[in-house]
């Protein structure tokens, strides 16, 4: 009876043993589940890696060559309003830009557009508007300005230039702008001969 007692025992001890082994053991599919979850693991952080090294901040300049004024509907003023007194409803711009910093090569041959309000006396105001820039692979990007101008004049009354500053800001865009932000400042003049301006700022998409 003692001796049937302790072979029941091990045979108890060894079925224990294997029981044991068989929970230690992974399967193959157990296995191959642990290697998609690495996978996707380190996908993961390059991603986020790739991601942080996409969205870079860097620096942007360049010149923008404005064409002639689109269209401009300005309200007359009101009784007892100045004379020279201009609400500029709208206006539409349209500019190319170039430049020649490595940084803003990205910027070449696109085209700007904007979209403007005004509120001037002789010329000299304030202004701010909404921009699309349109890139030769169809991608945008947009945003918003806000800024001053001032007009100077010959001494037969003739219009002789324009200048204006803004402050830019980035607000979205499209394809590989989707997630572009910034912000910059602009200055230009225009005259009878041509409109530049020159913007700088800084920008991560």
């Amino acid at each position: 009876m003692i001796l049937l007692n302790r072979v029941i025992l091990a045979a108890d001890e060894v079925n224990l043993d294997q029981f044991h082994n068989r929970r230690l053991e992974e399967s193959p599919m157990t296995q191959l589940r642990r290697g998609v979850v690495g996978v996707i693991a380190m996908f993961v952080v390059v991603s986020l890696s790739f991601s942080v090294q996409a969205a870079e901040k860097k620096k942007i300049m360049g010149t923008n060559k404005f064409g002639p004024t689109i269209s401009r509907t300005v309200v007359p003023p009101g009784p007892g309003d100045d004379p020279k007194h201009d609400l500029v409803v709208l206006a539409i711009y349209r500019a190319t830009t170039t430049s020649s910093d490595p940084n803003s090569a990205y910027l070449n041959e696109s085209e700007l557009m904007a979209y403007e309000q005004a509120d001037e006396v002789a010329g000299t105001g304030t202004q701010r508007g909404y921009y699309v820039r349109i890139y030769k692979d169809g991608d945008r990007d947009y945003g918003i300005y806000e800024g001053t101008h001032k007009t100077s004049f010959k001494e037969d009354g003739s219009w002789e230039a324009t200048t204006w500053e803004v402050t830019w800001k980035c607000i979205g865009g499209t394809g590989k702008f989707k997630n572009i932000k910034g912000s910059g400042t602009a200055r230009g003049k225009a005259t009878a001969q041509e409109a530049l301006e020159e913007f700088e700022g800084e920008v991560e998409y």
